[in-house]
């Protein structure tokens, strides 16, 4: 006699005999683990056994990919498997970079309230309320960061400037140097990246009551004597925000294919925001401190052309300046390979225009 069809398989094969081992060691393993697991974790484990077991076990999967035309024969089930297999695993995928997403923002926001709890206790706000702060992010610059210190002005404008470094888990005492060439230092346990040492940055100028706040980078490149130059538009209530422009300026040549990009993502952002934009790639600037809790700020390291997206979007007055951009003082880029950066540059270029 010919067995019915029914729910359990009419044999067990050594492949659906190991696919319900592993189902068994799947619940085992998330009942076991239950209290050190999240709940949504110990969840996933199970549901992972259960549909395991039931794709091994019994022949309820059979129905479901007929409906789908996923046929007996030929492969057709093992595809449709392989189909469905494919959309759960796009959906952990999902769920892996929210939560990394999450982390990464739970963790920001943890470096920037210890820096904050050590710049309020060593008593450093009122250094910089109302004036212009010089805010300098650092990663291993011990070498050039003493020689850009020594050549901030004492005032700009007529108006006193205080400068921060932003130690972003520097190995190499940078911010010890910084410290003796008279800077205050707020220090970032863990290296996180520029755009991260800048938000910690304007955080502390924000609530310091600093007038206009300046960044300028610690590698030498950008010359501390140009600063009236973005400073003058912003205390003179032309602009909110100055941009320097080497294209404006001068720079020092590049290599090709970094001066090609340039080019590129200046076209790419002046089309997505309909403004003319000559340079998105510089860093050094000059914003007025009331204005920077508008910015959303997120990028880790390509932030200069997020703020100046961020600044258009929110219709905040600007100005490109022509300014100097040099060679670095010492070592070399912290910028990754030419088509990583690129890769990576255009990401945030279309991240925070979408947003």
């Amino acid at each position: 006699m010919v067995p019915e069809a029914g729910i359990f398989p009419p044999e067990l094969t050594a492949l659906r005999g190991a696919g319900l081992l592993f189902a068994a060691v799947l619940v085992g393993y998330a009942l076991i683990r239950r209290r050190s697991l999240r709940n949504a974790d110990v969840l996933i484990l199970l549901a992972a056994g259960l549909g395991l077991a039931i794709v091994s076990g019994t022949e309820i999967t059979d129905e479901l990919l007929s409906a789908f035309s996923f046929e007996k024969g030929n492969g057709g089930r093992i595809l449709g498997l392989a189909v469905f297999a494919i959309f759960v695993l796009f959906l952990l995928i999902l769920r892996a970079l929210s939560q990394a997403s999450r982390n990464a923002r739970q963790l920001s926001a943890v470096l920037e309230g210890l820096a904050w709890e050590e710049f309020r206790q060593a008593g450093l706000p009122e250094r910089f309320r109302g004036k212009v702060a010089v805010l300098v992010p650092a990663y291993n610059e011990a070498e050039s960061i003493g020689y850009v210190l020594d050549r901030i002005p004492a005032e700009v404008c007529g108006a006193a400037t205080a400068v921060l470094v932003v130690d972003d888990g520097s190995r190499d005492g940078t911010a010890d140097v910084a410290a003796e060439h008279g800077a205050a230092v707020a220090r970032h346990l863990i290296n996180r990246g520029g755009g991260a040492a800048l938000r910690t940055g304007y955080r502390l100028m924000v609530e310091a009551g600093a007038g206009v706040v300046v960044t300028l980078d610690a590698d030498g490149q950008h010359l501390p004597a140009e600063m009236e130059r973005l400073v003058k538009p912003v205390l003179d209530g032309e602009v909110d925000v100055a941009h320097g422009s080497r294209v404006l300026g001068q720079a020092d040549r590049n290599h090709f294919a970094r001066e090609l990009g340039i080019v590129f993502f200046n076209r790419l952002v002046s089309a997505i925001t309909r403004t003319h934009v000559t340079d998105c790639s510089n860093g050094y600037r000059a914003v007025r401190a009331t204005v920077l809790p508008q910015l959303v700020l997120r990028q880790e390291q390509f932030h200069t052309s997020e703020f100046m997206i961020e600044a258009i979007k929110r219709g905040i007055p600007a100005r490109e300046v022509p300014i100097t951009v040099e060679r670095r003082l010492h070592g070399h880029s912290k910028k990754p390979a030419v088509v990583r950066y690129g890769l990576g540059f255009a990401n945030a270029i279309v991240r925070t225009w979408l947003r």
